[in-house]
């Protein structure tokens, strides 16, 4: 039996202590959790509490990697597959994120992430010789 519910995407939030146990039964620090969309391919939410981020309202590299997991579950086949992803609307700083996958022989052969940024902040590192 399962012990987890199904909910709506927008009501998930990392709750300890379940938070915790399955970071540390995965052994990772962040949960990219996706469905799919009604406005777009789907919408996703990452939280990373333990790292110092709360929700991140873009995550192209998580983009990435779901590519895998929907060659895994059948949702992308051979060819050229363009989908759009939007994330950080529950946080009020909504995104949309390209991804396209091309698979080859049920295998992945490339992965584009696109989309837009709006630099935040700027800074200098200055190191000793």
């Amino acid at each position: 039996m399962c012990r987890w519910q199904v909910l709506p995407l927008a009501r998930a939030r990392p709750m300890e202590p379940g938070w915790s146990g399955q970071m540390q039964a995965a052994g990772v620090d962040s949960m990219y959790l996706y469905t799919a969309g009604q406005d777009c391919d789907y919408r996703a939410r990452m939280f990373s509490p333990t790292a110092g981020i709360p929700e991140d309202p873009a995550t192209g590299s998580a983009s990435a990697i779901l590519a895998a997991q929907l060659l895994a579950a059948g949702a992308v086949g051979d060819g050229e597959t363009r989908l759009i992803l939007h994330q950080g609307v529950e946080m009020g700083r909504p995104s949309q994120i390209g991804l396209t996958v091309e698979c080859a022989n049920g295998a992945l052969r490339r992965v584009k992430i696109s989309g837009s940024a709006v630099p935040i902040s700027e800074g200098r590192l200055r190191l000793p010789v």
